[in-house]
C-alpha cells in the first residue's frame, strides 16, 4: 500500500512540474483515499494536496484538508486563517467556532443565511438575547404540519434564551406552542411508522418539563421513551429510562408517580426473567408509597389517602417477604385518624406479625455491566442543524471532519467524502456523465462513515432522478443499521425503476437488527411484491426477539404459500435461539402442516424435534 502511496506522490510531483493541475490533484487524492495508513506517511500527501488545490483556485477543497491537518500541525490553524477571504461565510464561520470565536462565526453564518447555526453559535457564546433574535425571526418562517418538529425546536430553544432574558412571558408562550407542535409532530411520525423520531420528540418534551418546572411534560416524555424502547426490545434502556423517570419524580416530590413507575419497572424487569432487579423496584415502590402515606399526613389530608398508600406498601412489601416491615406499617394503620372497626382491625393483624422477620432475598438495581451510555443528545440544535443544511453532504462531513472527537480514519473519510460533494452539489448534469459517477462515488463515501449523519445526505442523493444514483445510495443503505435508513429503503421499493426495486429488496433483506422488527414487519403487511416480502422474512428471520419468532410463526400458519417457503428458508438460515424455543414449545398444537415446517427448522438447526 506504501508503494502506490509513493507512486501516487511521485506521479503527482510530475504533473505539477508540467502544469497539469488536475492530473496532479486527482493523483494525490486517490492517494489521500488509503486511509489506513500511518499519519506520518498521510500527511506527506495532504501537504502537496493543498498546494495543488490551492494553484487550482479551489480555495474550500484546500480549506478541509487544512483543517484535517490542523489539529496535529502546529501551523495548521494559522495557515487556514490566512485562506479565509477566499472561501464563503460558511466556511469562515467553522474556522472562527474551531478557533473559539464564537460571536464571529455566528456572524458568519448569519451571513451565511444559516439564522439556527447563527443562533446555536450565539448561544454558545452566552449572547442570549442576540440568539433569542435569531430563535425569534426562525420562529417566524417555521410553521406546523410537516415542519412541525422543526417548528416545535425553534419555539423550544427560543424559549430557553428567553428565560435566560428573564422574560417569562415569551418563555411559557414557547413553550406551550412546542408542546403542541412536538404532540402533533410524535403523533405523524408514529403514523408513518418513524417511531425513533417520535422518541426524540417525547426526549424534547421531558427537557421541556425539566426547563419550566412541568412535571406533566416530563412525566409523558418519559413514559412514550419508555414505551418505544419497550416496543423496539431495547430493555437495558428502558430500565435505564426507567430510572431517570424515577430519579426525576422524586427530584420534583412526586412520590406517587414514582412509586407507579417503581412499579411498572418491577413487572418490565420481571418479565424479562431479572427477577434481583425487579425485587429491587418493588423494594423502591414500597418505600416511595410509605413516604407517600407520611406527607399525606403531615399535610393534614383525609386519613383514607394516607391509609391507601400504606396498604399499596403493605402488599409490595409482603411480595418480597419482607414481613417485619409489614407487620409495622400494620402499627402504623392502626395508630391514624380512621374509624375505630378499621383500627382495630389493623392492630389484630399486627399482632400477627409480632416476631417475624423479612426474608432474604437478592435485591439490585440494573446492574452497571448492562447500562448503556443513556443521555439526552441536544436534538434541539443537532436536528434544527440537519434541517437547515438541507441535505448537504459537504456540510454533513464539515460537521464530521472538525469533530476531533471521531478517530481519524473517519475524519478522513469525511474529507474525502466533503472534496467529492463539491463536484455535485449545486452542480448541473454533464451529457458526459462525470457528475453522475461522482454522485455515486459520493454515496460510497458516505457508507463508509457509517453514521447517522450521512443519512440525510443520501436521502437528498436519493431524489435525484438517475437510476446508477439511486441503486447506489440504497447500496449505501445496505451499511446503514438505523431505522431511519428504511425511510429511503422503503421508497425505493415504490420506484417504478425494476433495478432500483430489486436494490432495494436486497438492502431489507440485509438490514437486520434487534429494533427492525417494526419496520420490516411493516413491509411484510404492506408490499404487494412477493420478492419484496421475502426479503423482510428472510431479514426478520435473523432478528433473534420473541417478537420476530411469533409473527414469523404466525406466517408459517397463516400465510400465503410464496410467503411461508420465504420465511421457511430465512429459519433455516438463522442462528437465533427464540424461533427455536417458540418452535418446540408449539411443535404438538400445531396444523399438521406448521408441524411439518417447525420439524424442518428444527432438523436444519440440529435440534431434536
Amino acid at each position: 500500500m506504501l508503494d502506490d502511496l509513493y507512486h501516487l506522490r511521485e506521479r503527482a510531483r510530475a504533473a505539477l512540474a508540467r502544469g497539469d493541475l488536475d492530473e496532479a490533484a486527482n493523483a494525490l487524492v486517490a492517494a489521500a483515499a488509503q486511509t489506513h495508513v500511518p499519519e506520518h506517511d498521510y500527511v506527506t500527501i495532504l501537504r502537496p494536496l493543498v498546494e495543488v488545490l490551492t494553484k487550482r483556485n479551489d480555495a474550500r477543497s484546500a480549506l478541509s484538508v487544512l483543517w484535517y491537518m490542523a489539529f496535529s500541525e502546529a501551523d495548521g490553524w494559522k495557515r487556514a486563517t490566512a485562506m479565509l477571504q477566499a472561501v464563503p461565510s460558511v466556511d469562515r464561520a467553522r474556522t472562527l467556532a474551531a478557533l473559539g470565536d464564537m460571536p464571529g462565526a455566528a456572524r458568519e453564518m448569519e451571513n451565511a443565511g444559516l439564522v439556527a447555526a447563527a443562533a446555536i453559535y450565539r448561544e454558545k457564546s452566552e449572547d442570549w438575547q442576540g440568539a433569542r433574535a435569531l430563535w425569534s425571526r426562525l420562529s417566524q418562517v417555521v410553521g406546523g404540519g410537516a415542519d412541525a418538529y422543526n417548528a416545535a425546536l425553534v419555539q423550544f430553544n427560543l424559549a430557553r434564551c428567553a428565560r435566560k432574558c428573564k422574560d417569562k412571558r415569551q418563555a411559557r408562550e414557547a413553550t406551550v406552542a412546542s408542546v403542541r407542535l412536538l404532540e402533533e409532530a410524535a403523533d405523524y411520525f408514529e403514523s408513518v411508522g418513524q417511531r425513533e423520531r417520535a422518541f426524540d420528540c417525547f426526549q424534547v418534551l421531558v427537557q421541556i418539563g425539566r426547563e419550566s418546572k412541568m412535571f406533566e411534560d416530563v412525566l409523558e416524555g418519559f413514559v412514550n421513551c419508555i414505551r418505544i424502547l419497550r416496543e423496539d426490545h431495547l430493555k437495558y434502556f428502558a430500565l435505564q429510562y426507567f430510572e431517570d423517570a424515577l430519579a426525576s419524580a422524586k427530584e420534583r416530590g412526586e412520590l406517587s408517580a414514582a412509586a407507579t413507575l417503581a412499579r411498572e419497572a418491577s413487572d418490565y424487569a420481571r418479565s424479562l426473567g431479572m427477577i434481583a432487579t425487579s425485587a429491587h423496584y418493588v423494594v423502591v415502590q414500597a418505600e416511595l408509597w410509605r413516604d407517600v402515606a407520611k406527607n399525606h399526613l403531615e399535610r393534614g389530608a383525609p386519613a383514607e389517602i394516607a391509609e391507601n398508600a400504606l396498604l399499596a406498601a403493605v402488599l409490595a412489601f409482603g411480595e418480597v417477604g419482607h414481613y417485619a416491615r409489614v407487620g409495622a406499617l400494620y402499627k402504623d394503620l392502626a395508630e391514624i385518624d380512621l374509624e375505630p372497626a378499621r383500627r382495630k382491625h389493623y392492630a389484630r393483624a399486627a399482632k400477627r406479625y409480632e416476631g417475624v422477620r423479612d426474608e432474604p432475598i437478592d435485591t439490585a438495581p440494573l446492574p452497571s455491566h448492562l447500562r448503556q451510555e443513556n443521555h439526552f443528545p441536544d436534538v434541539w440544535h443537532v436536528d434544527l442543524l440537519e434541517w437547515e443544511q438541507r441535505g448537504s453532504a459537504a456540510e454533513a462531513c464539515a460537521d464530521v471532519l472538525l469533530d476531533k472527537r471521531w478517530p481519524d480514519l473517519i475524519r478522513r473519510k469525511a474529507m474525502l467524502a466533503r472534496l467529492t460533494a463539491f463536484a455535485v452539489e449545486g452542480r448541473p448534469d454533464d451529457p458526459g456523465g462525470a457528475v453522475t459517477a461522482a454522485r455515486v462515488r459520493l454515496a460510497d463515501q458516505l457508507a463508509q462513515l457509517q453514521l447517522y449523519a450521512v443519512l440525510s445526505p443520501l436521502e437528498a442523493l436519493f431524489t435525484r432522478p438517475e437510476r446508477p444514483v439511486k441503486v447506489a445510495v440504497l447500496s449505501a443503505m445496505q451499511q446503514l443499521f438505523f431505522k431511519r435508513s428504511f425511510v429511503t429503503v422503503r421508497a425505493g421499493l415504490r420506484d417504478s425503476d425494476p433495478a432500483v426495486v430489486e436494490q432495494a429488496s436486497k438492502a431489507v433483506e440485509s438490514l437486520y437488527f434487534q429494533h427492525a422488527f417494526d419496520p420490516l414487519s411493516r413491509i411484510v403487511r404492506e408490499s404487494p411484491q412477493p420478492q419484496v416480502r421475502g426479503s423482510a422474512l428472510k431479514a426478520l428471520a435473523r432478528v433473534d426477539t420473541m417478537e420476530a419468532a411469533e409473527f414469523l410463526l404466525g406466517v408459517l400458519e397463516h400465510g400465503a404459500p410464496i410467503d411461508r417457503a420465504a420465511a421457511l428458508e430465512g429459519l433455516k438460515k438463522s442462528r437465533g435461539a427464540r424461533f427455536l424455543e417458540l418452535a418446540r414449545s408449539s411443535l404438538h398444537s400445531s396444523a399438521p402442516e406448521v408441524q411439518a415446517s417447525l420439524r424442518e427448522v428444527l432438523r436444519s438447526r440440529g435440534v431434536a424435534a
